[in-house]
């Protein structure tokens, strides 16, 4: 399928550094609320104007056209994106969570648009040998950055589905207590999908380390955000069906749309699948990483605004040990500060309860040496250990983003909604919470939505 644009928008005079006059200021100070690189700002912003207004019905590159193209037919760039797309060689310059942050307009636009332009031609091209991961726990190298990119689609085109049904809540909820009741589930939506992306960018941040992202770190993201996203999708389903939206609905056929993509995008649930048995095999790693310590450069992993490799051994571990003993020393931390803060003592408190899986699991991780990646338990311990390792990004995130004061991301109660999230799928149970986390983190969503700013870790503000 070839889409064609059939007048490109008139640029605007360009200036000494390429770009047009005030364009670099303009789009680093409006783009994203969570600073980006000025020239990442403005390659974004320029991808969103030439894709457009999303539900404009005239728009090619519009949801409902897009909604009505074929899926598995490849969609071929027009030529007036190709100063905007990066090719594959400069993809594999850029550093990684910045490409995905210049490409979250068509991420979150149509994700099997996103596997065509952006995805395959990455996995297409032979990347480097400092770029491709191996290490004894898991059989076959890693190419970290084309794996990373579709768990990354994934996670925007669903924050781009969350929207529409956030708008839609918050705009007629006050008058019809038959939606307004949908406003906990989108808030634990909300609450997934920034766990998501947390975990994701941290595993593309440490693409940046001397050693490049620890496999079984990939792995974990290629199997827990497919399996967390299908699930987010189902519910973002069952409130768009129980609102009123039938199938015939734009809301619905996009939703549908993006569902069917997955498998097009290889990031549906036989895809998680694989790299479910991949980490089967890494269990007896994943078993011992909650031993190392917290090197005091790794932090910045965390740390979205900043720049991750600053100081970091050459001999590391690809993060994998940091973001395992964040858990543990993140919920210290909390504990340390809880009894002057009520809601980080409750953070701390289903936080330590993760630990104590943690640890649990520890053992039977390290005895999983011939572990059958086709075996039930094994399986099951290998999701355990994945789900553990998102909890522990969300309080790495949201411990970084807290230091620095950066709004609502800094935030216990997103942190804590997301872990509650995370103990029920592990059947963790859950200390007494004195109120509903949903309630805070849906005034944030519905904040969100009336001033236009995306569901994502960033506060990405579209233009649409």
């Amino acid at each position: 399928m070839v889409l064609t644009r059939p007048d490109a928008p008139a640029q605007p005079e360009a200036g000494p550094t390429g770009e047009p006059y005030g364009e670099r200021a303009d789009a680093a100070r409006h783009f994203t609320e969570v600073p980006a690189p000025p020239a990442v700002a403005v390659r974004a912003v320029r991808l969103e104007k030439l894709l457009g207004a999303p539900f404009h019905p005239a728009n090619p590159y519009g949801r409902l056209a897009l909604a009505a193209a074929p899926t598995r037919e490849p969609a071929v760039a027009d030529d007036v994106f190709g100063g905007v797309l990066p090719d594959p060689d400069e993809a594999r310059r850029l550093p990684a969570d910045q490409l995905v942050r210049l490409l979250r307009p068509l991420f979150s636009r149509d994700l099997a648009l996103s596997y065509d332009w952006a995805i395959r031609p990455v996995l297409e091209a032979r990347p480097a040998a400092d770029e491709v991961q191996s290490g004894p726990a898991v059989d076959e190298k890693v190419d970290g950055l084309g794996a990373l990119l579709g768990p990354a689609a994934l996670v925007a085109a669903a924050g781009g589905a969350l929207r529409t049904a956030a708008r839609m809540v918050a705009s007629v909820g006050d008058r019809r207590p038959e939606v307004r009741q949908w406003q906990p589930a989108l808030a634990a939506v909300f609450a997934d999908l920034l766990a998501c992306e947390s975990l994701t960018t941290v595993a593309l941040r440490a693409l940046r380390l001397p050693a490049g992202a620890a496999p079984e770190l990939v792995a974990a993201v290629g199997y827990v955000v497919p399996h967390v996203v299908g699930g987010v999708l189902a519910d973002l389903e069952l409130v768009l069906n129980e609102s009123g939206f039938g199938p015939g609905t734009t809301e619905r056929r996009v939703l549908a749309k993006l569902m069917a993509d997955r498998a097009h995008a290889g990031v549906d649930w036989a895809a998680a699948v694989l790299w479910q048995g991949r980490l089967v095999r890494a269990l007896p790693a994943l078993g011992g990483v909650p031993r190392h310590r917290e090197h005091p450069a790794f932090p910045a992993l965390f740390r979205l605004w900043e720049e991750p490799v600053a100081d970091v051994p050459a001999d590391g571990d690809g993060g994998l040990g940091t973001v395992a003993a964040t858990l543990t020393g993140a919920a210290a931390r909390l504990n340390a500060v809880g009894a002057k803060d009520p809601a980080n003592a409750l953070l701390a408190r289903v936080a330590r309860r993760l630990v104590t899986e943690q640890r649990s699991l520890r053992h039977r991780c390290l005895a999983a040496t011939d572990a059958d990646p086709a075996a039930p338990a094994a399986r099951a311990l290998a999701e355990r250990q994945a789900l553990l390792l998102l909890a522990a990004a969300v309080l790495g995130v949201r411990e970084a983003a807290a230091g620095v004061r950066t709004g609502f991301l800094g935030q216990p109660g997103w942190a804590l909604l997301a872990l509650v999230r995370v103990s029920e799928r592990l059947g963790v149970p859950v200390p007494r919470l004195p109120g509903d986390p949903r309630a805070g983190v849906w005034t944030e969503l519905a904040e969100r939505s009336r001033r236009g700013v995306d569901c994502d870790v960033y506060a990405t503000k579209p233009l649409w």
